[in-house]
């Protein structure tokens, strides 16, 4: 049994393995949604065309590889291995050629750990994996040579006995593995950054609005504006916006959405918002907009929101075409087959964009949801996002005059009104008494109005802004 552990196949089989689960257990549990937005910003297609675009492009048959392994990434598990094996392979190959060529190779295999470190140092963020699979076939290519050489005449090399030392083995082996741990998982705050980011993405794809909130802290949202923006669109989603707005850094009308940011990651976040409030026009701009920053010029996030998109609006020509595109990919076949139903009873169907003209507008936010209000004067999500909007760009009385129309429909008489709404009205009631007329205000403003004011009053401005910091009346001074 001792002697069969020592052969040098037995022991690179079972450090291959350990290592394996390793670097698996690192990408799936560190990662896990990293893997699945890569497999959204990326595409493949089996049509001929796809495969003629790779041969033309630096990327080259590396880069066509990536994209085919990127389709499975929507399985973590499996996007893990893929990346475990990345890891893992090349190491392989070359303690092969340890074995080939030098004396004592169960005692030298620890050469062949000393790259691991070397490729996982970058591996993070190649996102098409174009060095991941270039790396793996120049491993591959260097052992296929060493085996068909040493099938020919076999050479058997001595290295000095400082290298074939017994402690050398386990001592590099952990000491390469750890540092890999090391590079992937800790060194570099922007992997868990990415991965943080990515979650929410995930997040808000699956409408799971109330983990948003339970994951992101005030301070992550001030520090971090796409985290900011996933809380507010949260906040939206859930009712809470007029009571916490502030608390997590709206500081404009332009919080909700990015403006000239080619981030994917950003512009797949402003066309879930649009998707949320059902500006199909909008949600089309981002997608289109997100896709061209993908090497292939679109990727399968993109495609799945067009296709959803141009079926909600009943345009059956592009929506069968953006399901065709994906039919033509590896893993979307039950995808596709659960939309056909969809896309059949849209088929006679005339185009809903004759009805969504309104909503085309997407460059002046402001007056992009002013136009929804005015159409739906009931809608609260609405409403909210231009009166918290308005407030934030401390347009007091055009919030004074459009709360007056908004509240006759959604906050009638004896009707609490949110937090923030109180906290402006009451603030511009010292200025045009007329404002508060009307509603009731609750007890606990009033005096929390009357406190603030007193200590701004005694000279302890700081004291008032530090205990009432998620206030409009702190807002409205800081900005002022």
């Amino acid at each position: 049994m001792k002697k069969t552990f020592s052969k040098p196949g037995n022991i690179l089989a079972l450090t291959a393995l350990l290592l394996f689960a390793v670097m698996w257990a690192v990408w799936f549990f560190g990662y896990r949604y990293f893997l699945i937005w890569l497999e959204g910003y990326s595409y493949f297609s089996t049509l001929p065309d796809f495969a003629s675009l790779y041969k033309e492009i630096p990327e080259g048959l590396p880069g066509y590889l990536g994209a085919f392994l990127h389709q499975f990434y929507k399985w973590p598990a499996v996007g893990a291995a893929i990346q475990a094996f990345f890891a893992v392979w090349p190491v392989v190959c070359i303690s092969v050629v340890v074995i080939r060529l030098f004396k004592e190779p169960a005692r030298l295999l620890w050469i062949a750990f000393l790259i691991l470190p070397v490729f996982v140092y970058r591996q993070f963020w190649d996102m098409l994996l174009y060095k991941s699979v270039l790396y793996s076939l120049v491993s591959t290519g260097i052992m296929l040579a060493v085996l068909i050489a040493t099938m020919i005449k076999r050479p058997r090399w001595a290295m000095p006995k400082l290298m074939t030392l017994k402690i050398l083995n386990p001592v590099v082996m952990v000491a390469a593995v750890a540092l890999s741990v090391y590079f992937l998982a800790v060194l570099d705050r922007g992997n868990k950054e990415q991965e943080q980011l990515a979650r929410l993405e995930y997040l808000g794809e699956n409408g799971r609005w109330n983990e948003i909130l339970q994951s992101v802290t005030v301070k992550d949202s001030w520090e971090n504006e796409l985290k900011r923006h996933y809380v507010l669109m949260a906040l939206s989603e859930t009712g809470q916006l007029p009571d916490h707005a502030f608390r997590y850094g709206l500081q404009g009308a332009s919080g909700f959405i990015f403006y000239d940011n080619v981030n994917p990651l950003a512009l797949n976040c402003n066309a879930l918002f649009y998707e949320c409030l059902d500006m199909h026009n909008a949600v089309i701009h981002q997608a289109y907009q997100q896709g061209v920053q993908t090497v292939p010029g679109i990727g399968f996030s993109s495609l799945r929101r067009l296709a959803d998109t141009y079926i909600k609006l009943k345009d059956y020509t592009l929506a069968k075409k953006y399901v065709d595109i994906l039919g033509h990919s590896t893993c979307h076949k039950a995808w596709v087959k659960e939309r056909l139903p969809k896309l059949e009873s849209i088929r006679n169907e005339q185009p809903a964009y004759i009805h969504d003209e309104y909503k085309a507008t997407i460059s002046d936010f402001t007056h992009t949801i002013s136009s929804m209000v005015d159409r739906y004067r009931d809608n609260k999500k609405y409403a909210d996002l231009l009166l918290c909007s308005l407030l934030a760009d401390e347009e007091g009385d055009k919030f004074k005059n459009l709360f007056r129309y908004i509240a006759q429909v959604q906050y009638p008489d004896g009707t609490s009104i949110p937090r923030l709404y109180e906290e402006a009205l009451v603030l511009i009631s010292m200025v045009d008494p007329s404002a508060i007329q009307g509603y009731t205000i609750s007890q606990d403003t009033i005096r929390r109005f009357n406190d603030y004011v007193a200590l701004m009053n005694a000279g302890r401005g700081n004291q008032a802004l530090k205990k009432y910091a998620d206030t409009y009346w702190a807002y409205s001074y800081r900005t002022n």
